[in-house]
């Protein structure tokens, strides 16, 4: 099962501020790949980005509870973000993040 997060939960995730740690070596990191598949079979994901496992970025707040995984859709600058609780070690659930309506890029 998936959980779309509201925007309130979505931005609670944050903390105070962000860190890009995707070229980092996660110790235990948190298999996303199945819940990915159910976002798939929804149409919510593209199947290459599934198949292919393919992540744009990985940020981690400040308190390290919860990291934001970025898989990229078809739009340009228009993100699904798989949120990952750390304390829990699972899925907290996910959001779209439209970057174009957020600070309206052109």
């Amino acid at each position: 099962m998936t959980q779309e997060l509201t925007e309130i939960e979505f931005k609670n995730s944050f903390g105070n501020g962000m860190t890009d740690i995707t070229e980092m070596e996660i110790n235990e990191p948190i298999d996303i790949w199945n819940y990915v598949k159910k976002l798939t079979e929804s149409q919510i994901v593209n199947r290459i980005v599934y198949e292919n496992e393919l992540v744009e970025k990985v940020y981690r707040n400040d308190l390290k509870t919860f990291d934001h995984i970025l898989l990229s859709t078809e739009k340009q600058n228009v993100f699904l973000i798989i949120v990952v609780d750390l304390k829990k070690k699972k899925i907290f659930g996910h959001k779209i993040l439209d970057l174009n309506k957020e600070y309206v890029i052109k």
